[in-house]
């Protein structure tokens, strides 16, 4: 429910104003098609130094999730999926249940403390295509150093929350 609630916060993605036994049911589809996701993401045999999910595979699961929503009748943005996805990694990951994943949140947050602006900003609530999601990771691993992705985020996000006694 965390990730649901960081991925649509500030975007709207209800149509048609349903029913909220209608959003509930939608919710609760899309979780057990996250949870299900997860799975390949904690598989044991590795098939990268991390997570056993490729940057390739990762992106079609995004895709995936999309497809998902339009089945189930309400369709996310690729904006919208990623973050999702992405936090649902986040958190499984920092909780111990896989292994790093490959990506981390697009988001505002991200974004800024990538030093991303400009011309190469994006509002991720409004991204349509895989290939704007492509290009926004490989501006921020230009940024870290090396450092993988998802670590580097949980680095920056850290500096920014930590307030010293």
């Amino acid at each position: 429910m965390l990730s649901w609630g960081a991925a649509v916060e500030h975007n709207r993605v209800w149509k048609n104003n349903p029913t909220q036994k209608a959003k509930n049911d939608f919710r609760e589809k899309i979780k057990a098609f996250l949870e299900e996701k997860m799975n390949t993401y904690a598989a044991q045999e590795e098939k990268t130094d991390n997570c056993p999910v490729t940057e390739e595979q990762h992106i079609k699961n995004i895709a995936e999730l999309q497809k998902k929503s339009i089945e189930l009748g309400n369709r996310l943005n690729f904006g919208t999926c990623q973050k999702l996805l992405n936090m649902m990694c986040k958190y499984y990951w920092c909780a111990g249940y896989i292994k790093e994943p490959p990506h981390l949140p697009i988001d505002r947050i991200n974004l800024k403390n990538a030093g991303i602006k400009g011309k190469d900003m994006v509002n991720w609530t409004e991204i349509e295509e895989p290939q704007v999601y492509i290009n926004l990771i490989n501006k921020i691993k230009e940024k870290t150093s090396g450092q993988s992705l998802a670590q580097w985020e949980v680095d920056n996000w850290n500096r920014r929350n930590y307030k010293p006694v």
